[in-house]
């Protein structure tokens, strides 16, 4: 004769393993954005990202920078009075 069925005590093992997956998942990820996250106003990337644009742009000739730089400095002025 087999075992009367009971659906509370099948799957747990599964279950199991899904939940220890998944916590494994978020403590990768945790650890993968803690080493490679940088905030918006970190000045480091700033910089590293001001120079690299501006190797670019030497690169290509482009100096429209130059010309964005100049139009803001005029506005600036056209602010202040």
């Amino acid at each position: 004769m087999s075992k009367p069925y009971n659906p509370n005590t099948q799957g747990w093992g599964f279950a199991l393993v899904v939940c220890v997956l998944t916590a494994g998942l978020f403590g990768t990820a945790y650890t993968i954005h803690k080493n490679t996250y940088r905030h918006p106003r970190d000045p480091m990337s700033a910089q590293v990202y001001s120079d690299r644009d501006a190797e670019k742009a030497a690169k290509k000739g482009d100096d429209s920078h130059a010309a964005d730089d100049k139009s803001h400095a005029a506005d600036k002025k056209k602010d202040d009075h």
